[in-house]
This record gives C-alpha cells, structure tokens and sequence, in this order.
C-alpha cells in the first residue's frame, strides 16, 4: 500500500515539520467532506444491517441472544480493537486518502462475504474481516477534516461527517428489513457490501491528501510524537480523559439500545422486518439529521457567541435528553409512543459524536489526532459496541424464563442510565477544555 505519494507524507515525520497556517480551497474541502461522509455511511450500513437480521439469523442458526450479541458486537470490535491504534498511528505520519481507500474496500468485501456465510463460525470470521478494514476508517477520516477546516468550523465539519451513522442506519434498515423480507437476510449482506468498492476507486482517484496542519491559526508542530509522550500528554489532558469516559458511556447507549430495537420491534410490537427497517430507517434518518447536523451547528454558534465551553455543552445536554426517550421507547404499551421515543434518542444521542471528537482534536497536538480519535473509538466501541449488545443478550438469556418475553424491555432499559451519565461526564469535561486547548497549541 503506498502511504507515501504526496509531499506531505515525506515530511509529516519531523518534529521540526512546521506548517504556515492556511486553509485548503472550499471547494476541495467541501467534496472531500462529501466523500469521506459518503464512506462513513457505507462504514455504518455495513457495520449495523446485521441489527435488522439478528432475529433471522437467529432462527436459522439456532442461537442465543448471547451468542448474536457476541457476533454483532464482539464479533466486529475485536480485530477493530486490536487494529485501530497502529492504524491510526500509521495515519499520523502516512496518506490517509490510500489507508482509507483499502480499509473500505476490505471491510466492503467482507461485508458481501457475510451473504455466503453457510454457519456461524463464517459469519463471525466475515464480522472479524469487518473489524479489521473499518480499523481505517474513522480515525483518518476526521484526522482530514481537521486539516480541511479551520477549528472554528470543525463542529459544524465533524456533524456533516456524523451523518454517515445517520444514512448508514437509514440504508442499513431498509436494506437489512426489505431485502430480508423478500430475498432473505444473505442477500441483504451482498447488496450491502457491493456498494463500498465502488466508492472506494471513485474516492482514490478523486480526493487529494490534505497538507497536514494547514488549517491551524498559527504555525504548528505537525511532526508525530514519539508513542509514550503522545500517551502520557493524552493522559494528562483532563477534558480529554474525560470526553473519552463520557464516550465510553454515550456509545453503550448507541450500540447497546440500537442493536436490539430491531428484535425489541419484532417480540413486543409483533413487527415483521420489512416494517421494522421502514420505522427505523425513517426515524433515524429523520430525527438523526435534524439532530446531528443541527447540534454540530449550535456547538460551533453557541461556542462563538457565548463560552467556548458550549462546543462540549450541547453535546452533554443533548445525551441526558436521550434519558426519557430510551425509557419512552422501552416502556411504552403503544407503538404510536414507542417510536416517538425512538425519534427522541435518535435525534438527541448522535448529537454528541461530531462536536465531542472536534473537541478532542483541539485538547491534543496536531501530530496526536488520528492516534487520539482511535483511542477514544477503541476504547468506547469496546464497551459500546463490543460490551453493549452482548451484555444485553445475556440479561435476556438470563432472565427470559422468569420475565418472559418483556425482559428485552429492561434488559435496553440500562441505555437510560448510561447516556445520563455518559452526558453528565461531558458537562465537567467542558470545565478544563480551555486549559487543555492552550496547553495543546503550545511548542
């Protein structure tokens, strides 16, 4: 793989490599967005259409809730986990736009491999293969945003670029549920995967590497620490370890609750998976763009007119109003309140991603963002996404004889709790952020 075509890649591994501030053209930074969005959607709707089917594929296999929670979390962060960081260290110095292009057409190709899955073990094997191209994609990503928008605009970037779980989800719903329905869940796996290694020759030979550090307000160290400095510096940043505890618990909320609303639908409203994707898939397209783009929006606005503090803020006010939509949804005898609390979760908890990971980006140095974001990803997702759908499964598992079929109900109920907390968490973090940010863009 070639991480070195560009100019900037021959210097980027100098500390001494300083960059004149500047900004690349609009138009270059608005179709890069536009692309990396684009791949973020297709990221998302192969990472979840597995949430539709987990009932399917369920009943074919013969498994528990257990196991499919392993599959459709454990199964994806594992090989994620183990990846993200050298990948995104790799980032730090490298070409994004080249580590990108071949982490989508890996986890795109497996994905499509997942449709001839004939047991389990080829399904989780595919879910791995997942894992490890997705480990390219999102710290890179939001690393090239960074240096295509100055900081003042990053909130308002990082939320347009948030709209990729929001499509991702919509398309995953409808794809998983429609093609599911009619076709069964192994060509839903085919016609989601096919899709990413189009984009991925479309995005090579379309989007230039961004010069790294040409965005800041004045000239910055883009060289890349030394591994153990960059941890110890992440490690003394406050706002930082405390975006990436609230994240911790924010994403469980995400993954762990939109997981298992699918069969939630399916067992308590008696929904077939055609009329499961159409609600999710509209809700979350909907409620999830007003949300993200509107708090990635307010972030920004409300960080420039009032208190630089409001860019963590919004995010932490928006996860607790998450709270009584996640006990709305759960709870609720009717479908009509079940989705409107659906809508209420699916436009306050994304609210947080974008604005959260710009924030990050400003709390440690230039050099450090790509390898920062993966440790907050690798970190939350191993909870989130890893943690969330599992444990959940085993507390139906666990509970299903003495509760019946209402045990999903407080089983995702623990998704209330965490996104109180996970919101609360943000709300201090904002108290050092800036302290963080000059000790950041010091020398």
């Amino acid at each position: 793989m070639n991480t070195g075509d560009t100019d900037e890649a021959k210097g980027a591994g100098s500390q001494k490599n300083f960059m004149a501030p500047g900004s690349a053209s609009r138009a270059a930074a608005v179709y890069g967005l536009v692309m990396l969005t684009l791949i973020y959607s297709l990221n998302f709707l192969d990472r979840t259409v597995i949430t539709i089917l987990i009932d399917p594929i369920k009943h074919d296999y013969h498994l528990s809730d257990k196991v499919m929670g392993f599959i459709s979390g454990f199964g994806f962060v594992i090989m994620y986990s183990i990846l993200a960081a050298p990948v995104a260290r790799w980032a730090d110095r490298g070409n994004r736009r080249s580590i990108i292009t071949w982490g989508l057409v890996l986890w795109s190709g497996m994905t499509a491999l997942a449709g001839v899955a004939q047991n389990a073990v080829q399904l989780t094997l595919s879910r791995f293969g997942v894992g490890i191209g997705e480990a390219a994609g999102t710290a890179p990503s939001t690393s090239m945003i960074s240096d295509l928008f100055r900081g003042e605009q990053r909130s308002t970037a990082m939320a347009v670029y948030q709209l990729g779980p929001v499509i991702g989800g919509f398309l995953g719903a409808f794809i998983g549920g429609w093609v599911n329905q009619y076709y069964g869940w192994h060509h839903a796996f085919l016609v989601a995967g096919i899709p990413g290694l189009i984009v991925a020759v479309i995005f090579r030979l379309t989007v230039k590497e961004p010069v790294r550090g040409i965005s800041e307000e004045k000239k910055v160290n883009t060289g890349q620490q030394k591994f153990w400095e960059t941890l110890g510096f992440m490690w003394r940043q406050r706002c930082y370890m405390l975006i990436l505890i609230g994240f911790c618990f924010t994403t469980f909320t995400q993954f762990g609750f939109g997981t298992w609303a699918a069969p939630f639908l399916g067992r308590i409203h008696h929904l077939n998976t055609a009329q499961i994707g159409t609600y999710i898939g509209t809700v979350r397209a909907g409620a999830g763009l007003v949300g993200t783009l509107g708090g990635g929006y307010f972030s920004d606005w409300a960080a420039t007119h009032w208190d630089i503090r409001w860019k963590i803020y919004v995010s932490g006010i928006c996860s607790i109003l998450a709270f009584p939509g996640v006990l709305l949804f759960v709870f609720s005898q009717s479908l009509f309140w079940c989705i409107v609390g659906f809508t209420i979760v699916s436009a306050m908890s994304p609210v947080h991603v974008g604005p959260i990971v710009a924030a990050s980006h400003s709390t440690v140095k230039v050099g450090m963002r790509s390898f920062s974001t993966s440790i907050i990803y690798l970190i939350a997702e191993l909870i989130g996404l890893g943690l969330g759908p599992f444990l959940i499964g085993v507390f139906n598992d666990h509970y299903r004889l003495r509760v019946g079929v209402d045990v999903i109900r407080y089983s995702m109920s623990t998704a209330a709790i965490t996104t109180f907390v996970g919101g609360s968490i943000f709300l201090i973090a904002a108290q050092f952020f800036q302290r963080d940010m000059t000790r950041a863009s010091a020398d």
